[in-house]
């Protein structure tokens, strides 16, 4: 098994934490099965890597555990029932099952990593606790809250109104919807109805990144000038967001608020519930009250998190029908499914629609039109298209005639090209460099790494500086010395020294997980010429499509299309089973 396993993080096909993870158990197994307990061992922790959660054993008994690139074909060096893999598993004092302190658990089928079951087992909990739990205000007298306050607004419609009765009548609610289905909307009337409800209740607003949380400000001071409600309840709704980490009080050494020290709040609601990983929920579940709201807001349809945990959509069933579970979790979750930001005549919306049902055919055959607001360059070439290529420079050639950083950043803030990964040559390091040395050419500026003009995204949370990772900014000459600029949440400039900053790397281009709780005029979505590419999902695609709000380009084969949107991920964990849902198979709302 050792020399199996070496050979396999040898040739790149399971990582060398993987490896020695599975060393260290083996030497430690106490057993006559160590070369089980090792491959099992290798194969949770690079399910983790992957961002599972667990590992489901009748997935894998009796089939091959790894990828392998030499073609060997490791399976378990025992039967292939998960029943017979389990029982042998449970013999090993490495393996225990939920609560014991063991580094391996075994919780019916699936097996985890001792911490990764604590988190699952804890989240389940904590939500079916605060779903069993009821608020103080009864759902008759949040109805007719809701209904007085917004009786002279006509453009309430019924999904809306539903979610938020639900969410300020409930202590654990999930409100899901697309962009532009009207989610700021709803939580701005939420929040209106706790303050009407209670002038003194104490709400906190969240997002998992700073992008993200300035976002949820932004749109909310939008928006709420527009609410034909009374001026002390106004003043009395939230606007601050901050990140969950500075919610809970992040430092180097770990988290202020915990579970010995809790958060000192009534409500909590939280924006881009997707991208938050199962630990983070925990942390954040462990430091909400026992007495607190907790309001989730998101898309389910979205990329997950980018470490384990698919936690928005195992909370909202994996896809299930809502009608396919009684009361408890179901009851707390909303969805809003009109669409306020596309037209009905918009086909960046069709697409959206058909990207998210997976309908290949038509989105196919939508995309050829090449359109209004469409534009697909369907390429087979191992090199990004000339064409593509020359539409990011024209896109981005303005920010060179900008007069201010204020201007330059505004035409930054419209256009986006985004992509599935960071390396090769449709990855975001080729195309950054690629344009950076168009650009410099194309102004007569001297090639060099840094110049006036190039847009900077922040890779490390900066507390300090109030710089938080995904945040962009733009390099601007001052009296000769360049400075990094960056938009404030009340939308004035400040510029730093460019020897302050925290890391960041160049920013013409960004994954499309870095895009998300973002929206832009114009995207480019360059996929990858493999099809066989890890990145390729229809989330992926989905969420680069509703970053676009008037015009969407497609740089990708129709194979690698139709390979994208044929694959729907699915992270593997209990969490979903454990809130209630039907387990082990998948249906669409």
């Amino acid at each position: 098994m050792s020399t199996v396993l070496h050979q396999l993080a040898r040739d790149g096909d399971i990582s060398w934490l993987s490896y020695y993870f599975a060393e260290f158990i083996s030497s430690h197994d106490g057993s006559e099965i160590d070369e089980l307990t090792g491959l099992s061992a290798a194969l949770v922790s690079e399910a983790n890597l992957a961002g599972d959660v667990c590992v489901e054993l009748d997935r894998f008994a009796g089939r091959p555990l790894f990828q392998c690139s030499r073609g060997i074909g490791v399976t378990t060096p025992i039967g292939t029932r998960p029943d017979e893999w389990r029982n042998a598993l449970l013999t090993s004092t490495c393996v225990g099952t939920g609560g014991d302190p063991n580094p391996l658990i075994i919780d019916g089928s699936r097996l985890y990593l001792n911490r990764y079951w604590f988190y699952e087992n804890f989240v389940s909990e904590k939500i079916l606790s605060l779903l069993q739990r009821k608020t103080k205000t009864d759902t008759v007298s949040i109805k007719a809250t809701a209904e007085a306050l917004f009786a002279q607004q006509a453009d309430i419609d019924q999904d809306q109104m539903a979610a938020i009765i639900a969410a300020a009548g409930k202590t654990f609610s999930v409100i899901s919807g697309g962009p532009g289905s009207g989610k700021t909307s709803t939580v701005i009337r939420i929040l209106a109805v706790l303050v009407a409800q209670n002038p003194s209740y104490r709400i906190s607003l969240a997002a998992p990144t700073g992008k993200a949380a300035a976002r949820m400000m932004d749109s909310i001071r939008q928006r709420i000038d527009q609410l034909d409600i009374a001026a002390n309840i106004k003043m009395a709704i939230p606007v601050e967001a901050r990140t969950i980490h500075r919610l809970l009080g992040y430092r180097h050494q770990g988290f202020s608020y915990h579970q010995q020290h809790r958060l000192p709040v009534d409500c909590v609601v939280i924006d881009e519930a997707s991208m938050i990983d199962l630990k983070l929920m925990y942390q954040l579940l462990a430091a909400l009250p026992d007495t607190a709201q907790l309001i989730l807001l998101g898309d389910r349809d979205q990329l997950a998190s980018v470490a384990a945990g698919n936690v928005l959509g195992d909370i909202t069933g994996q896809g299930h029908r809502l009608d396919t579970v009684d009361g408890g979790i179901a009851s707390a979750t909303s969805l809003l499914r009109s669409n306020y930001r596309f037209g009905r005549d918009s086909t960046i919306g069709e697409l959206a629609a058909l990207v998210r049902s997976g309908d290949t055919s038509r989105a196919i055959e939508l995309l050829a039109t090449n359109e209004s607001g469409l534009r697909w360059f369907n390429e087979t070439a191992e090199d990004i298209h000339e064409d593509a290529l020359h539409w990011a420079y024209d896109a981005y050639q303005p920010i060179f005639d900008s007069d201010s950083p204020a201007e330059a950043l505004d035409v930054y803030d419209k256009t986006r090209l985004l992509c599935a990964t960071n390396r090769g040559p449709f990855g975001v390091e080729a195309l950054n460099s690629r344009i950076s040395v168009a650009l410099q050419a194309r102004n007569h500026l001297a090639e060099l790494p840094l110049f006036a003009g190039l847009p900077i995204m922040i890779t490390r949370n900066f507390r300090e500086l109030g710089l938080f990772n995904g945040d962009t900014g733009i390099l601007w000459l001052f009296d000769g010395e360049l400075r990094a600029c960056f938009r404030g949440g009340d939308g004035s400039i400040r510029d730093l020294s460019i020897n302050r900053l925290p890391e960041y790397k160049p920013a013409w281009a960004s994954t499309v997980h870095k895009s998300q709780g973002s929206e832009f005029d114009s995207v480019l979505l360059v996929l990858p010429a493999d099809v066989q590419s890890g990145t390729l999902s229809r989330e992926l695609v989905y969420t680069g499509v509703t970053r676009a709000r008037h015009q969407f380009l497609l740089h990708a084969s129709e194979s690698v299309l139709s390979q994208a949107l044929a694959h729907l991920t699915r992270r593997h964990s209990g969490l979903a089973a454990k809130l209630g849902w039907p387990d082990n198979s998948l249906s669409t709302t």
